[in-house]
């Protein structure tokens, strides 16, 4: 990444001239805190170090505290050290110190703040003018009202504001719906330019590459993140700056990718990146293809790929319900793989280096799993591994519902998987009702759209369980009639089936650190945070339906066998059969079709 300042508007220049909106750098949008700084380090200090590399390309200095007099003796210095480096700055809800500043310092409000209208009125039309959006309709009245940017969030909790509770906090899912409709010509946006936005509350440089992706849509995406603690609580705030800017610039690098894919026209200006990339592009042709054999002849490809894989079985950790730990662990063997059981969240940081695959399955949830969960798939994402989520018994009570939330906004996963109740709750449809969680399958009008519709905008493959299986990357979907009554009748059988899935995915994603979009690798045109927040070398479509195809066919074998008289003997002879399967019986027995 260069070390040079870019062009960042017109921080210096004549306030005469009107700002250049079009060449304003939100990347890194530093929002200063004093009472956050470590103890001996200057405020001045810390804030040339944040500039001086180039990676922060906006200011906004926040005094909560100080009088209008001693704010603006600091704003002022503040601003000599911002002009020095080329960097827009902004006064935080302070219109009086705005004011009495030059015309290039713009100034940004919150909700409950002077209105926009009349701050647009007082600063003039040059000032650049910042408004902190919560909700959709926030976000649209601040489109409409004269706002130059919006600051998205809160996305989690924050030192800044530690009276937000979680009900006050939107999460990455949240902050996409609101995200969506500041993109260009948005439905009811009242306007058809894109507004700018940032994404703010409690990123740092754990949280912030899984953040900016989680709220990128299909249409619209952040152009950077507002961070506080994450740099002025820093000693090395050079440093601290250095790492975000090069997550952002790797995210950018990845929409860059997705967009090149996408047959969509691409856009310049301010826009950049932001409403011309496909969600889901894999390494399948540009257009995919439609006959059911090419994905059995690449399932069974890959089948065999992992058999004889040099590396070995990969190790796959799998967070899930007691009573069906057992069966997942010998189910994960079975199909060459290595097991890790472990749910604490003290190793979880440490194994994630290790493995190659994540599971996390609600069936019996508790208080230590969950926090294990949070660990493991914060790690898991930023070492570029698959994450399967198995969100058993969603919808059968809140507290499940919850649970899932929020490891939908703490974790970007690579493959939801769930029956029609399970994921009928978490598309927010109430077609299918839950009443516990082995039930509550039932019958859904459409399944190709909740599948379709909800990998699209979870930016994540999904799994459709039942009698007929459903699977989607948000465009293609293929359906699979194999299986047998008898996986239905065993505890377990969708858990294991998760692990398998995790096995899949694992040996289709390279074992370095995926997430580095900076750095092309084996012909591909960028990383997985343009994609599925995961590098692959091999389609993760074909490897999550060749698990599902080696489970259901294994089934068939299993139940055929003439020493299987039921549930009890049918358990060894399906653990049997996954170990067993082979490239020539997917080829075989493989029954599927290409719905959409």
């Amino acid at each position: 990444m260069s070390t040079q300042p870019p062009t960042r508007g017109n921080a210096a220049a004549n306030d005469e001239v009107p700002l250049d909106r079009s060449k304003l750098d939100y990347s890194v949008y530093l929002v200063t805190g004093r009472e956050l700084l470590p103890p001996g380090v200057d405020f001045f200090d810390s804030l040339e170090r944040s500039l001086r590399d180039g990676h922060v390309g906006m200011v906004q200095i926040r005094e909560k505290d100080a009088e209008t007099g001693h704010f603006l003796e600091i704003a002022k210095r503040a601003l000599d050290i911002c002009d020095k480096y080329n960097v827009t700055m902004l006064i935080n809800d302070n219109l009086t110190v705005a004011l009495s500043l030059p015309a290039r310092v713009g100034l940004h409000i919150g909700q409950d703040d002077i209105p926009v209208a009349q701050a647009r009125r007082l600063l003039g039309p040059n000032r650049l003018l910042g408004i902190s959006v919560k909700s959709v309709q926030q976000a649209l009245d601040a489109k409409r009202s004269g706002a130059d940017y919006a600051g998205v969030g809160p996305c989690y909790g924050t030192q800044s504001k530690k009276g937000i509770t979680a009900d006050k906090v939107i999460g990455p899912r949240g902050a996409r719906e609101i995200v969506e409709v500041l993109g260009a010509g948005a439905s009811g946006g009242g306007s058809e330019t894109r507004m700018p936005c940032v994404l703010i509350g409690g990123l740092n440089q754990k949280t912030a590459a899984r953040t900016l992706f989680g709220a990128t849509s299909s249409t619209n995406a952040p152009d950077g993140i507002a961070v506080i603690s994450a740099i002025v609580a820093r000693v090395d705030s050079d440093v601290a700056a250095r790492e975000l800017g090069e997550i952002v610039s790797r995210f950018k690098l990845g929409l860059a990718a997705s967009r090149s894919s996408s047959s969509l026209p691409s856009e310049s200006g301010s826009a950049l990146l932001y409403s011309a990339f496909a969600p889901h592009p894999s390494l399948l042709p540009p257009s995919s293809p439609t006959d059911a054999a090419f994905y059995v002849d690449r399932a069974a490809s890959l089948l065999s790929t992992l058999r004889s894989s040099p590396t070995g079985p990969p190790l796959i950790q799998t967070i899930t319900s007691h009573v069906s730990s057992t069966l997942s662990a010998n189910i994960a063997l079975a199909f060459s793989a290595s097991p890790i059981m472990s749910h604490e969240a003290e190793e979880a940081e440490e194994l994630s280096g290790a493995v190659g695959g994540l599971v996390l399955n609600i069936g019996t949830i508790g208080p230590p799993s969950r926090a294990g969960m949070k660990v493991a798939g914060a790690a898991a994402n930023r070492g570029g591994k698959p994450v399967v989520l198995d969100p058993v018994g969603c919808g059968a009570t809140n507290f499940r519902k919850e649970v899932v939330n929020e490891i939908l906004n703490h974790t970007q996963v690579t493959l939801l998987k769930g029956n029609a109740a399970e994921l009928s709750s978490i598309s927010g449809s109430a077609e299918v009702a839950a009443r516990g969680v082995d039930s509550g399958s039932g019958q859904l009008s459409d399944p190709v759209a909740l599948v379709r519709t909800l990998a699209s905008r979870e930016r994540c493959l999904v799994l459709l369980s039942g009698k007929t299986d459903y699977l989607s990357d948000g465009q293609r979907v293929v359906a699979c009639d194999n299986g047998h009554e008898l996986l239905g009748r065993i505890t377990g059988s969708g858990c294991a089936l998760g692990v398998m899935l995790a096995v899949a995915l694992a040996s289709c994603v390279h074992p370095r650190v995926a997430v580095d979009a900076a750095s092309p690798e084996d012909g591909e045109s960028g990383g997985g945070l343009g994609k599925l927040m995961v590098n692959h070398q091999e389609d993760l479509f074909v490897g999550a339906l060749m698990a599902l195809l080696s489970m259901t066919i294994a089934s068939e074998q299993a139940a055929a066998r003439p020493d299987v008289r039921g549930p009890g003997s049918f358990i060894p002879a399906l653990i049997d059969e996954i170990a067993s399967i082979s490239p020539d019986d997917i080829k075989k027995a493989a029954r599927i079709k290409v719905v959409a």
